[in-house]
């Protein structure tokens, strides 16, 4: 099937049955006679216009800034920019098993930053964000990032900026281009090979592109920093803030020996139970300690996940006559990656007295077991695809020029996610069952396909007999598609006294529709530790019309160059929420030449995704603290959540034992669209006394409300416990019986679907842009400096820390320089994000050098005072920067909204600032090639530890440890 659309959908580029534009050249006469003045629509407008210095704060990436990066994936290159936050790629493992990779400008979350290509939408994911690993790098000819809100341009999605990737166009003859390299420590090898191949007749032109990738794994245990659950504390505390795991491939076992009841775990210098013996040897097995016996599951973990990457593009034009081109274009990208975490956790076991490999010769309820013989591992298998074309062309009407296009265009995405490593819950309860040995060969009774499983032997006590009865391979699959149509006219209307007012008016349609289908095992809650999963699926439309105009206020006057309104509304009519009316404003003011101030006002919006909309109810593992832990804060200060624990049927000696609540999240078809506010005001500066020199100076400001997420686990247990809402506690579910894990009272359901807030996120700071390029007699010089300041970052309204919020919670305050614990995708919120290349060239031979600088963050500290003091080491404390600082900490007074403050311990820790080097070196030969050798992390900087960092001990927005060393070559025909 996949080949039967690939080459229909390349027939048809080739014969211009579907058309594609670009949408971003366009050539016209300036006045009679005159030659040919390019007219270009940046990203930000779709008004055509020679002046490139507007009301648009704009990160232009070139083909050169891509081959000086030394980076082989999209996805990492926008990484580094440094508008963009924290997202997901493929140096996060554990909390992206899908392998898709994110941008998220501002750190407003890659669901609020739309990606295009060639100016059209590219395809999102079912969550609503892109997943720009599907875009070749090899086809891009540059990127322009927009740092400015757009939906009154684009649409949906455009709330925090724009990321429009260009491809290559105008190329003629062909070029090879590949490229190789790794990490010193041997590891990591990335290679790529592109081909690429032009032409152009009298009226017809035609580009192809052919690229593939590879990026080799990079294990945790390849690093001192990422082989340890918590760098530079012990590895096996599985409690008392360490982060071990406490189900190990030696066991526990709730039981009672002589007369004590335990938790009891298999002696690891001892045999324990062999495979088709009976077992009796008890005395192998010894009471557990969660400060020795803990299992260390970090060396097992990718830190750079394995991927390989297969993609073409192709595209063509013919001009049907002087004043219509036709165009078209297909991109395809196939992608595989993997994720790898340590061996599936069996938990929750129900052991039979008649077992033959229970020593203990009781029931066992809540038993727990790692069988490590092999990992788990994620395969995804991802196919992009979108054809596309267009017509477009000009004319001229009452003495003014006019330009108009019309396109269509398709795409679609299919995913097949293959998991290994899992465990079928029944056949797992059956080869726990009773069992016996017959004919020296263990058997279950009553059960002759079923094989007794040995979780009582250690690591080598589960043979591949066992092995194979209880494993499956669950198989998910998902797919989306994204049709898309518009049209559009502009041109010049009238002649002001202050010049030509320009407009561009159109309308476009989209329709999206998806669907996620877990493996039916996985549906039914029946693959053993791992999250049940409901199936996905949905659609809806949206008719769409936009206008915008430049409008000339003024011109030519003393102190007043230009003054220039730019104004744009979009009207969008969706099928499942209704309408939405966004328009923007912006201002630009030259009182002379070399001096531009510019501001602009634009609302937004976010439609809500698939996901949020249609996706059935699947479980989550949040980690929180309970209330109603008698060791709880909560609970030790306040008898008003005593007694609400109490009467919730929690025991007065529950203490929490699953750092975890067991939460299921789904969709909310009743959802609205998010909607925003930008600002921006700033200074661009050309001076002419200095000849390519250009600065640009903006201060930003986005407020996004309604915002669309879900309280989170703690939030709804503190409501329900602390302040006594009922409406959370009907969310709550505890295990009563001790089935969960052993420990009555658990929270074994909690409720989080999605929802709209009343308040949201704002975020505000600075964009500060120089380039300079310049020629001495050593050569041409290029030096950019981009940089972003964040001076806040939090609830809207900017609450200080410990005020309540709009929706009702404790504000955190500002977030600008602190590392969120636990964040999957990765929690730096730097306050200063800065890149600076300076690059040279002379005849045949250029050389650059980048310097990323990354502002310092401060994380919490209080896992390892904890375990200072749990292993009775309190030389560890020293680890913490301000082991001994203190801070207030706000709570709700039980069965009020009032607030109130108390000073606790609050050891903080802090990630030094850090500045990472690369440099390149290059030749052009005379055989029309091109040969550069090239080192990232030249000094070999190492990320700073993070101690709260989810999964690890530094956080993926950061860079993986280790100089890398890569060359690259480029052929020309």
């Amino acid at each position: 099937m996949k080949k039967t659309q690939m080459v229909l959908a390349i027939n048809m580029a080739l014969l211009g049955v579907t058309v594609a534009s670009s949408g971003i050249v366009y050539a016209a006469e300036t006045e009679e006679g005159a030659n040919k003045v390019e007219r270009i629509a940046v990203t930000g407008s779709r008004i055509k216009r020679t002046d490139l210095e507007t009301a648009q704060p704009l990160l232009n990436i070139s083909r050169d800034d891509i081959d000086r990066s030394g980076l082989s994936s999209l996805s990492n290159l926008l990484k580094e920019i440094a508008t963009n936050g924290a997202s997901l790629g493929l140096q996060t493992n554990n909390g992206n098993t899908g392998g898709a990779a994110t941008v998220s400008l501002r750190n407003c979350g890659s669901a609020r930053t739309l990606v295009l290509i060639n100016g059209r939408r590219w395809i999102p994911q079912l969550g609503g964000n892109v997943d720009v690993s599907t875009i070749p790098l090899a086809a891009v000819e540059r990127i322009e990032v927009l740092k400015d809100g757009a939906s009154t341009i684009y649409g949906t999605d455009a709330i925090c900026g724009v990321v429009n990737v260009i491809t290559r166009n105008d190329f003629e003859g062909a070029e090879f281009s590949g490229s190789m390299g790794g990490y010193e420590q041997g590891d990591g090898e990335q290679e790529t090979a592109s081909i690429t191949f032009g032409g152009a007749g009298e009226k017809t032109s035609i580009l192809m592109n052919v690229a593939y990738t590879k990026q080799e794994s990079i294990l945790g245990g390849d690093r001192d920093i990422s082989s340890v659950p918590i760098y530079n504390l012990p590895a096996n505390i599985s409690g008392s803030g360490g982060r071990a795991s406490p189900t190990t491939p030696y066991g526990q076992y709730t039981a009672t020996v002589d007369g004590v009841k335990g938790s009891y775990t298999l002696d690891q210098s001892k045999t324990g139970c062999v495979a088709n013996q009976e077992c009796t040897s008890v005395g192998d097995f010894k009471l557990y300690d969660r400060l020795t016996d803990g299992y260390n599951f970090a060396p097992v973990n990718y830190i750079q996940q394995p991927s390989e990457t297969t993609s073409l593009y192709l595209q063509a034009a013919h001009q049907l006559n002087d004043s219509i081109t036709a165009k078209s274009d297909v991109m395809y990208s196939q992608r595989t990656s993997e994720a790898q975490l340590a061996a599936q956790p069996m938990g929750g076991l129900a052991i039979s007295k008649d077992s033959v490999y229970n020593p203990f010769n009781q029931d066992i309820t809540g038993g727990s077991f790692r069988p490590i013989v092999a990992p788990r591992s994620f395969a995804a298998d991802v196919d992009t695809w979108r054809v596309s074309g267009s017509l477009e062309g000009d004319f001229e009407l009452a003495d003014r020029s006019f330009y108009w296009d019309a396109f269509a265009a398709f795409s679609e995405t299919n995913s097949v996610f293959l998991k290994n490593g899992f465990f079928d819950t029944n056949k797992v309860k059956a080869a726990l069952g009773a069992s016996s040995i017959t004919n020296g060969v263990a058997t279950c009774d009553g059960n002759a396909a079923c094989v007794p499983l040995n979780i009582f032997g250690g690591p080598d006590g589960v043979t591949q007999e066992m092995l194979d009865y209880i494993s499956v391979s669950p198989r998910n699959l998902a797919s989306q598609t994204l049709h898309n149509y518009g049209a559009s006219i502009g041109g010049d209307v009238v002649e002001l006294p202050a010049g030509m007012l320009a407009f561009v008016a159109g309308v476009e349609y989209q329709r999206h529709a998806g669907y996620d289908s877990p493996d039916p095992l996985t549906v039914a809650g029946q693959v053993l530790g791992d999250n049940a999963s409901q199936p996905t699926e949905g659609g809806f439309s949206v008719s769409e019309a936009f206008a915008e105009t430049v409008i000339p206020l003024l011109a030519d006057l003393p102190y007043v160059k230009k003054v220039e309104l730019n104004a744009a509304v979009r009207v969008s009519d969706y099928s499942n929420f209704g309408n939405t009316t966004n328009p923007s404003f912006k201002l630009t003011y030259a009182p002379v030449d070399d001096v531009m101030f510019r501001a602009s006002i634009s609302d937004g919006f976010r439609a809500p995704s698939l996901t949020e909309l249609y996706s059935g109810q699947n479980d989550s593992r949040p980690a929180a603290t309970d209330p109603c832990d008698i060791k709880s804060v909560a609970y030790t200060s306040s008898a008003q959540t005593r007694a609400n624990c109490l009467a919730a049927g929690v025991s007065t000696t529950f203490e929490q034992k699953d750092p975890q609540f067991r939460s299921k999240i789904g969709g909310n078809p009743d959802l609205q669209p998010e909607t925003s506010t930008s600002k921006i005001v700033g200074v661009v500066y050309n001076p002419s006394q200095i000849e390519g020199l250009g600065l640009t100076l903006d201060w930003f400001n986005v407020q996004i409300e309604n915002l669309i997420g879900t309280n989170t686990a703690q939030t709804i247990a503190n409501r329900c416990y602390i302040q006594g809402i009922s409406q959370y506690c009907n969310l709550i579910t505890r295990d009563t019986t001790g089935a969960l894990n052993s420990n009555p009272g658990e929270i074994s359901n909690l409720l989080a679907l999605s929802q709209n807030f009343v308040g949201g996120y704002e975020t505000e700071g600075y964009d500060f842009n120089v380039t300079y390029n310049f020629t001495t007699s050593l050569g041409d010089w290029q030096i950019n400096w981009d940089s972003t300041y964040v001076d806040y970052a939090g609830d809207i309204g900017q609450p200080d820390r410990g005020e309540v919020n709009v929706d009702g919670n404790i504000s955190g305050g500002n977030s600008v320089g602190k590392l969120t614990a636990g964040a999957s995708g990765g929690g730096s919120e730097f306050r200063l994000k800065s890149n600076l290349t300076v690059g040279w060239s002379n005849d045949d031979f250029f050389a650059s050098v980048t310097a990323q600088f990354l502002s310092k963050q401060i994380e919490s500290c209080s896992n390892v005072i904890t375990v200072a003091a749990g292993v009775g080491q309190p030389e560890l404390r020293d680890l913490c920067s301000d082991p001994d600082n203190m801070a207030m900490s706000y709570a709700f007074t039980p069965g009020t909204t009032d607030v109130v403050a108390t000073e606790v311990s609050a050891p903080e820790n802090k990630l030094s600032p850090t500045m990472y080097f690369d440099a390149q070196a290059g030749w052009n030969t005379s055989w029309d090639s091109t040969v550069s050798v090239g080192i990232r992390n030249l000094f070999d900087k190492e990320p700073p530890v993070a101690y709260s960092a989810f999964a690890n001990s530094y956080d993926p927005s950061y860079r993986i440890p280790g100089r890398y060393l890569y060359a690259s070559f480029k052929q020309r025909f």
